[in-house]
């Protein structure tokens, strides 16, 4: 069954790079709804104003969108609003202490490759543009060859997989549209910058080399959480 998964997720991850309208991928809805792999951070205070430490603290959201707490155990987030979650858990820690005050943050997981100044694993606002995780990233590599340096970038080529979906985003500075400038993030995006041309090859291998690590990384995930 693994196997199977792993090719299911390549071919879709390898659909024609067909241009296409990238205000259907915008996340600009007010109130977002927390998706798992989102981080929650979370902190609870007494009515005297004391932290609950073994309650504060950062959490991931799951594959099933729970996210685990002392004392209330599992609790279902994924669709909630962030006001919602507070006031959820406001209530449910009322009955262990009086008046609590519930402080929430979320914050989205995006994924930036490629010709970037620092690539990894990066969380987000909920407001954050696909700008802002470039910049995350340390920022898109130059497109002009310095002696030295990595190869130059190519931002008119850059991918976005979201939800199975390939889309491919110009990000030069003179080119860029204004429905990619405020382009949100949502979580789970993964934004990769490419190497120029003359060193396509060797990108497309480093490509879908990332793309195997990460769905053999999600499918891993898939199987612990299921024993």
């Amino acid at each position: 069954m693994v196997p199977r998964q792993l090719i299911l997720a390549f071919l879709l991850c390898a659909a024609p790079l067909a241009g296409q309208d990238a205000g259907r991928f915008d996340a600009t809805d007010e109130g977002y709804a927390i998706r798992p792999g989102d981080r929650i951070t979370a902190r609870l205070f007494t009515a005297a104003g004391d932290e609950v430490n073994v309650v504060s603290g950062e959490r991931i959201v799951d594959i099933r969108g729970v996210v685990f707490l002392p004392y209330v155990g599992s609790v279902p987030v994924s669709g909630l609003s962030e006001t919602s979650l507070r006031e959820m858990l406001r209530e449910r820690y009322s009955q262990f202490y009086d008046q609590p005050v519930v402080d929430v943050t979320v914050e989205l997981r995006v994924n930036v490759t490629g010709s970037v100044g620092s690539p990894g694993q990066f969380f987000l606002d909920p407001t954050a543009t696909v700008m802002d995780a470039m910049a995350a990233a340390g920022g898109v590599g130059s497109e002009l060859a310095v002696v030295g340096a990595q190869v130059p970038a190519d931002p008119a080529r850059t991918r976005l997989v979201r939800d199975g979906e390939l889309l491919i985003l110009n990000l030069r500075p003179e080119e860029i549209q204004d429905t990619v400038l405020t382009m949100r993030v949502r979580s789970g995006d993964w934004y990769h910058v490419p190497s120029r041309e003359r060193s396509r090859i060797r990108d497309e291998i480093t490509f879908w080399g990332s793309v195997i690590s990460f769905v053999s990384s999600a499918v891993a995930l898939v199987i612990l959480l299921g024993r």
